[in-house]
C-alpha cells in the first residue's frame, strides 16, 4: 500500500507501537501473520520456543508480509516526518476562492532527533577491556584497531539516531574475508523474532525486499543466511549450494554463537522520540501556516462598495474579487431608513496575533517537556556557563540525561551480543564480554570555574582521586593523581640534578667548600688549606 494517498485519523495514534485505537487507520489489518507467529503491543513478532523455522519456512513469508503490510507503514510516516513531509499539513484541503494558503513545516522532529543524537553519541562510547591480566593493553588496542576499521564513531551514531527516529534499529554483523565487519539496518525492512519464552531471546532475522515478484526475505539465523523465493507456493532458497542443497554457499555460511542482527530499542515500548508529540507537532503547523496567512489577508483586504450597484466591467477591473457590494434595492432598507450614501471602504481581518504567539510557545515548549529533549535555543539555555550554577545546568539536562542513561544500558546489552561474536570470530576463549565496561560521553556544558572553587576547596579534605573526580574536565582520576605523582617525581630529579650540576661548576671554578676529609677549607684566595698569600691579584 503506498502510504502517500493513506492518511489516518490521528498520526500519533498511529505511529505508536502497537494497535491503534482507531483500527480503521491501521493499513490492511486483515493481513495474517500465522498461527504461530504472535506479535505483542509493542510490535514485536514471537515465535513458539523450541520449533525450528527451517521447517515451517512459509511463516517467514508471512512475517515479512505482515510487517510490510502492517508495521513498516508507520516507520515510512516516521522517516517523513523526520525529513519534514508532514502529512497533516500537506494533505490538508486547499481553501476556496484563492485565499491565503501557506502550508508551514516546523520541522520539530528533526530538532529533537539531532539534539538527543548529538548529546546521546557526539561523543563516541569508550569500550575497554579489563580483567585480570598483563595482556589488557594488547587486548584494547586490538579492540580499538578494529572498531576503527569499521568506523565504529559513525555506524553507531547512526545506529543510534534511527532508533530515535523509529523506536528501534538493527546492527548487523557479517564476515569479509574470515573478519568481522557490521552496518546499520533500518527497521522499515528489518525483523527480529523472539522466542515466546519469558527470556524472548533472538530466534531469526528476517530482511526483505518487495517489487513486481513480490516479498524476497532474506532469512538470518546463527548459522547462514539464507535468501527465499516463493512461486505457486513453492519456497525454493536460491543461494543453497549446488554440490550439497542442504547448505547455502560458502559465503552466506558464518556459525555465529548468536544472532548477527542485533536490535538496539529506544525503550521496551519501541517509541520514538517524536511518536508522542506528533498531535503538538501538527498543530504547531497549522497555527504557523495560520499566522502567515493572517498577514497575507492584511494585504489582500476586501473593497467594501455600499450605496451604489457597480456593473460588471467594474467588477473584472477589481483583483482577484477581493470586493463585497451592498446596494439597497427598491423595496428594500438596510436600517429601517429610505436613503442610502454610497461609500467606500477596506474591510481587514482583526488581529488574533497574542493568542497565536501563546499557543506556539506552549504547544513548543511542551513538545521539548513531553520528549525530554533540551530546547538548546531557550534563552536562558543560552546564557554564558560561566553564569549559571553546576546544579542548576545539571535540574536542565536532568529529564535528557535519564532518557540517555536508559538508551545506554539498551546499548551497552546490544554491545555485548556484538562482542561475543567478536571473540568468537578471534577464537580466543580467554575474553569475556563481562570483563567489557562501556564508557557513554554526554555533550553537556560546565560551569568549569565553580568546579574549580570545588576542588581547592577539598585541598586537604579528602584523598586526590576523589577530589580531582569532581572536575568534569578529568576523565580519569587515577590516572590523572598517577600523572601529578610522576610530574611531582620528574620535577624533583630535575631539581636535585640541577643542584648537584651548581656544585659541581663551583666546585671546578674554586668558588664551593671542598670538605676534602681532613676537616681543613681551602681559601679562596690562595687555594691551600688554612694560610693566605694576601690579597688576591
Amino acid at each position: 500500500m503506498d502510504l502517500n494517498y493513506f492518511i489516518a485519523k490521528n498520526n500519533q495514534d498511529f505511529l505508536l507501537s502497537g494497535q491503534p485505537l482507531e483500527t480503521e487507520d491501521l493499513a490492511d489489518g486483515n493481513v495474517g501473520v500465522g498461527e504461530r507467529v504472535t506479535v505483542t503491543d509493542d510490535d514485536v513478532f514471537l515465535y513458539p520456543t523450541g520449533m525450528n523455522i527451517m521447517d515451517h519456512l512459509d511463516d517467514v513469508f508471512s512475517i515479512a508480509t505482515y510487517h510490510d503490510h502492517v508495521i513498516a507503514p508507520k516507520y515510512r510516516m516516521k522517516r517523513d516526518y523526520y525529513k519534514g513531509r508532514h502529512y497533516d499539513i500537506i494533505h490538508k484541503p486547499r481553501l476556496p476562492l484563492n485565499k491565503p494558503d501557506s502550508r508551514l513545516v516546523v520541522n520539530l522532529p528533526k530538532k529533537l532527533v539531532n539534539t538527543f543524537n548529538g548529546y546521546f553519541s557526539g561523543d563516541p562510547v569508550e569500550i575497554k577491556h579489563q580483567a585480570d591480566s598483563n595482556d589488557d593493553d594488547a587486548v584494547n588496542d586490538k579492540i580499538q584497531a578494529w572498531l576503527k576499521d569499521n568506523d565504529y564513531a559513525d555506524t553507531f551514531s547512526e545506529w543510534a539516531k534511527q532508533a530515535d527516529i523509529y523506536g528501534r534499529a538493527y546492527l548487523y554483523a557479517y564476515l569479509i574475508d574470515s573478519q568481522l565487519s557490521f552496518t546499520v539496518c533500518s527497521p522499515r525492512d528489518t525483523i527480529i523474532v523472539y522466542d515466546d519464552s519469558v527470556m524472548h531471546r533472538p530466534l531469526f532475522g528476517i530482511r526483505y525486499s518487495t517489487g513486481r515478484n513480490g516479498t524476497v526475505p532474506i532469512l538470518i539465523t546463527q548459522d547462514a543466511d539464507y535468501v527465499l523465493t516463493k512461486t505457486d507456493g513453492k519456497i525454493t532458497v536460491t543461494n543453497a549450494d549446488p554440490k550439497d542443497p542442504t547448505r547455502v554457499k560458502k559465503n552466506d555460511m558464518h556459525s555465529f554463537p548468536q544472532l548477527p542482527l542485533i536490535e538496539l530499542a529506544e525503550d521496551d515500548e519501541r517509541t520514538g522520540i517524536f511518536d508522542d508529540v506528533i498531535s503538538l507537532v501538527d498543530a504547531v503547523d497549522a497555527v504557523a501556516s495560520f499566522k502567515v496567512n493572517d498577514i497575507s489577508s492584511f494585504a489582500d483586504a476586501y473593497l467594501v462598495v455600499t450605496g451604489q450597484e457597480l456593473t460588471e466591467e467594474q467588477l473584472k477591473d477589481i483583483k482577484n474579487n477581493r470586493l463585497i457590494n451592498l446596494f439597497k434595492k427598491d423595496g428594500a432598507s438596510f436600517d429601517g431608513t429610505s436613503t442610502m450614501q454610497p461609500a467606500v471602504s477596506f474591510l481587514t481581518p482583526d488581529s488574533n496575533d497574542t493568542t497565536q504567539e501563546n499557543f506556539l510557545n506552549r504547544a513548543i515548549d511542551l513538545v521539548y517537556q513531553i520528549s525530554q529533549v533540551v530546547n538548546l535555543n531557550d534563552s536562558s539555555i543560552g546564557m554564558s556557563a560561566q553564569s549559571i550554577s553546576g546544579v542548576a545546568l545539571l535540574q536542565r539536562y536532568q529529564p535528557m540525561q535519564a532518557k540517555a542513561r536508559t538508551k545506554a544500558l539498551k546499548m551497552d546489552k546490544a554491545l555485548r551480543q556484538l562482542f561475543t561474536i567478536l571473540f568468537a570470530v578471534w577464537g580466543n576463549s580467554s575474553l569475556k564480554v563481562s570483563d567489557l565496561s562501556f564508557d557513554h560521553k554526554r555533550s553537556i556544558p560546565h560551569n568549569l570555574s565553580e568546579e574549580a572553587d570545588i576542588v581547592n576547596k577539598l585541598n586537604g579534605q579528602v584523598d586526590d582521586v576523589t577530589k580531582l573526580s569532581q572536575y568534569s574536565g578529568i576523565d580519569d582520576p587515577q590516572k590523572a593523581v598517577e600523572r601529578l605523582h610522576d610530574q611531582e617525581r620528574a620535577e624533583a630529579t630535575t631539581t636535585a640534578q640541577g643542584l648537584q650540576q651548581y656544585l659541581s661548576d663551583q666546585k671546578k671554578g674554586g668558588g664551593v667548600v671542598d670538605n676534602s676529609g681532613d676537616g681543613t677549607q681551602a681559601h679562596s684566595a690562595t687555594g691551600q688549606s688554612g694560610q693566605s698569600d694576601g690579597p688576591a691579584k
